[in-house]
């Protein structure tokens, strides 16, 4: 990269600092809630924001487009707000004198040009993914505090001893980071940049219930909602963005399938919008099983137009959960049990994976993709369910 590119990235970090992040928060108002006062298992509000972006976006409208759907969140009475995947990559937009290499990082990805992406990929690494995230968690820890509400901000791209990761992280009402998920299941593009994936799904409690996250393509994973179930989740957080408008209509009905398959909630926010010069598209909303949604169709609230800023707020109602029957579990086939095990073995030309994730030699074990075995969602199918009847 150039000297230039380079002198860019660091005017970047300047105006996205954590001073001058707390200066701006101090001059914008930010509105209080008091939902979490009062906490019924039958009257929780939630809500996700669709998030609309543009090319080249300054970062104060950034800023503010986030705080307003913050604010319009707890003018509703929310007590939890998710925000779409990869918002913590939003000072890319902002920054004219980088356009150029989100422009061309874009361009090369869409081209699939293996022999460029590590380039640009290692100046990321080595000049910007550490001060974003610093920025990024700052941020959102600031507007959970002010805000006194648990907040998903989306997900950002980490630096980890193996390399780079897409991380989601939930706040708390005091500021602090309760639950931090790395994606499963990797996009082409994401496997492209040579991303890492997560090793398995994770469960924290809140004053609300306990919340599980399934980031962009997990949600189409039987097995990750399975997982997020048997730990006892009642509400997936979904954020999410694709950018294939042909395959994001697939994608957006993900998070509902996985509320029809067992009693949960689940808080699908995505991303709209220009980024990094590539389109995205998608439908948000606040999904339940079936018997639990007003009008039976499994669907709280959505969003009316594809690529618009929206925020929507809705009241969820745990106790119709245990009224909902599990009907996975209600009707298990030891045939089809025995047939998805083996099913599992041989997509992964490998025998099936141990619960320590690794063969007799120590050795993580890959999939057919070459992606590390997950075996909290490869022996789902076979060990949750002792564990669940028992």
């Amino acid at each position: 990269m150039s000297l230039k590119t380079i002198a860019a990235a660091k005017l970047l970090l300047a105006n996205w600092s954590c001073p001058k992040l707390d200066r701006l928060l101090e001059q914008t108002e930010i509105r209080m809630s008091r939902a979490l006062d009062y906490v019924s298992p039958n009257n929780i509000k939630v809500s996700c924001v669709q998030m609309a972006l543009r090319a080249e976006m300054p970062a104060k409208d950034c800023l503010n487009l986030i705080i307003s759907n913050l604010n319009s969140a707890v003018a509703d009475g929310s007590q939890l707000v998710v925000f779409p995947e990869y918002i913590g990559l939003l000072p890319l937009l902002s920054s004219d004198s980088l356009f150029d290499y989100s422009y061309q990082f874009s361009e090369e990805l869409l081209h699939q040009n293996r022999e460029e992406l590590p380039e640009y990929l290692q100046f990321f690494s080595k000049y910007l993914a550490q001060p974003l995230f610093e920025s990024y968690t700052h941020f959102f820890s600031m507007l959970a505090i002010k805000a006194s509400i648990y907040i998903l901000a989306g997900t950002t791209i980490v630096r980890t001893r193996d390399g780079l990761a897409n991380r989601a992280f939930l706040f708390d009402p005091d500021g602090n980071i309760l639950l931090m998920q790395d994606k499963l299941h990797l996009s082409p593009e994401e496997k492209l940049c040579g991303l890492i994936p997560g090793t398995g799904i994770k469960a924290a409690d809140t004053k609300l219930c306990r919340v599980s996250i399934l980031i962009g393509q997990d949600q189409r994973v039987f097995e990750a909602g399975r997982a997020a179930h048997l730990m006892g989740s009642q509400l997936l957080l979904c954020p999410s963005a694709f950018s294939s408008s042909l395959s994001s209509a697939y994608f957006q009905s993900c998070a509902f399938m996985r509320c029809q398959e067992h009693p949960m909630f689940a808080i699908s926010s995505w991303l709209t919008g220009t980024f990094m010069d590539l389109p995205f598209r998608a439908i948000s909303g606040i999904y339940a099983p079936f018997s639990a949604s007003k009008l039976g169709n499994g669907i709280i609230m959505q969003t009316d137009r594809p690529s618009a800023n929206a925020c929507l707020t809705a009241r969820i109602d745990l106790e119709r959960l245990s009224q909902d029957p599990d009907l996975y579990i209600s009707d298990l086939n030891p045939a089809v049990e025995e047939m998805a095990r083996q099913e599992y073995a041989l997509a992964r030309h490998t025998e099936i994976v141990p619960d320590d994730g690794e063969d007799e030699s120590g050795e993580s074990i890959p999939d057919a993709a070459g992606a590390p075995a997950n075996p909290d969602l490869s022996e789902v199918f076979h060990a949750g369910f002792e564990a669940q009847r028992g």
